[in-house]
């Protein structure tokens, strides 16, 4: 009998360390778990934090001017022929950009200020409308080159003028 209870024992005590050791193998495998899950929600989060878009002074330059460019439209299709543009928007030349910018946007900065100038001196509605829509196929021209997100809208600015065939 004592050999029996010795085998009995021995299993008792081979069966508490097994229980033991899964326990805590599987304490071990819940905690890695969570860890990994931790980990992953952080990188997740630093991940949307990189995503984050902070527009350039540029992009928010161009912005201003889209509202004040279809305002403009509006005016010039009353007739009406403004005296002067804003003059934030000759700082389209030193406006911080999102990308690094070439020398084909320096000179269609020049042209585009330049289109701006002939609005003003348009000397009737009709004139007005060619210089505007100057205005607008250089924002067209150089959207087709830098971030072309906004060029269909840019495209939708051009007012269409009678004489010319759609």
């Amino acid at each position: 009998m004592t050999i029996k209870k010795l085998i009995i024992g021995g299993c008792l005590i081979g069966a508490s360390f097994f229980v033991g050791c899964q326990n805590t193998a599987i304490e071990n495998a819940s905690t890695e778990v969570e860890k990994t899950a931790t980990e992953n929600a952080s990188s997740e989060s630093e991940e949307k934090n990189l995503e984050m878009y902070e527009a350039s002074e540029l992009a928010l330059l161009m912005r201003g001017m889209y509202d004040k460019n279809l305002d403009l439209r509006q005016q010039i299709i009353d007739g009406n022929i403004p005296e002067s543009f804003p003059e934030d928007f000759k700082t389209i030349h030193t406006a911080e950009a999102t990308e690094e910018l070439n020398e084909t946007f320096k000179s269609l900065a020049v042209q585009y200020i330049a289109n701006m100038e002939a609005i003003t001196q348009a000397k009737n509605p009709e004139e007005g409308i060619v210089a505007y829509n100057a205005m607008i196929n250089t924002c067209a021209s150089c959207h087709t080159i830098y971030c072309q997100g906004p060029l269909a809208k840019i495209k939708r600015m051009r007012i269409s003028n009678p004489g010319e065939a759609s």
